[in-house]
């Protein structure tokens, strides 16, 4: 094969083949606006993918809460994710309850509360 058509189809693998962070952000932000609440994890997966983190706990009330994290924002340059950078989906029960920063924060605060009650 002629050395210019092996280079241009190495190229082609390497232009179409890499995602970039920008890229991976752009999706998931596009993403986040099809969500709906009371989605299983299993939709959520469907259109979301693999989070990029996940936590998870049992409730007071007895509920599994599950949060998957995506990567929705850039704040360093180290090439690590953190969750800072990421929009938190939150579960219960398997059923989707919310999305969002302020809405997981919320959370959060609600269930330390009770727990310190």
């Amino acid at each position: 094969m002629n050395r210019n058509i092996l280079i241009s189809i190495f190229l082609l693998f390497i232009i179409f083949g890499c995602t970039t962070p920008q890229m991976i952000m752009d999706r998931n932000n596009d993403n986040v606006l099809k969500l709906d609440i009371g989605m299983t994890k299993d939709q959520v997966l469907h259109i979301m993918g693999k989070p990029d983190l996940n936590e998870a706990y049992q409730s007071l009330y007895g509920k599994s809460v599950v949060i998957f994290f995506y990567y929705t924002q850039r704040k360093w340059q180290d090439g690590n994710t953190t969750k800072d950078e990421c929009t938190p989906v939150v579960f219960e029960d398997g059923k989707l309850v919310g999305w969002g920063d302020e809405f997981y924060k919320n959370k959060m605060e609600v269930d330390i509360n009770i727990k310190n009650k």
